[in-house]
């Protein structure tokens, strides 16, 4: 049995809690410094640019990045001949039979995502990891060495750099 531990990436509780949080810091600056005309009196009587923006950098952007790593959960994902189960905190495991998974994608729909689909195209799982990109890879690989896969590499571009995207389908 394989194990695979990594920080997943979830995007739209990422973007939710961000727009939230700038939205509640804002709030506060606002009562702080008396609405938007106090806060750009407040900017412009700070002085220098960069010493402001070395100060937002640390108030605000620093507890944002720390509060996004408690968020994002922590998965294990373990890999035997027959089953695939993935863990999460919280939640119950998902169990995944290895002669149930038809395709698996890397890099197709997000940078740095893995999915695993069924028989009927349906969406089995969905591993994208935060810092470990090459897990992934890693998963996959040890999927397709318990079943025989066709490996078909391919390129897409994202903001005009290629990324390399990997298909495996069950022959």
């Amino acid at each position: 049995m394989k194990t695979f531990q990594f920080k997943s990436h979830n995007v739209k509780k990422g973007l939710i809690f961000g727009f939230a949080y700038l939205f509640i810091v804002f709030i506060i600056f606002s009562i702080i410094y008396g609405g938007i005309n106090g806060m750009a009196d407040a900017v412009n009587n700070f002085g220098s640019a960069k010493g402001l923006g070395f100060l937002v950098a640390i108030i605000v952007i620093g507890p944002f990045v720390m509060l996004l790593q408690i968020i994002n959960p922590k998965i294990e994902v373990l890999i035997d001949r027959q089953h695939m189960i993935i863990k999460q905190h919280k939640k119950t495991a998902l169990d995944i039979h290895l002669n149930d998974i038809y395709e698996m994608k890397i890099n197709h729909s997000l940078v740095n995502q893995l999915q695993i689909f069924g028989q009927q195209a349906q969406l089995l799982a969905k591993i994208h990891p935060q810092h470990d990109t090459q897990v992934i890879y890693k998963i996959a690989a040890e999927i397709a060495q318990y079943e025989i896969f066709l490996q078909q590499k391919g390129q897409k571009k994202v903001f005009g750099n290629p990324v390399e995207t990997i298909s495996y389908t069950r022959k």
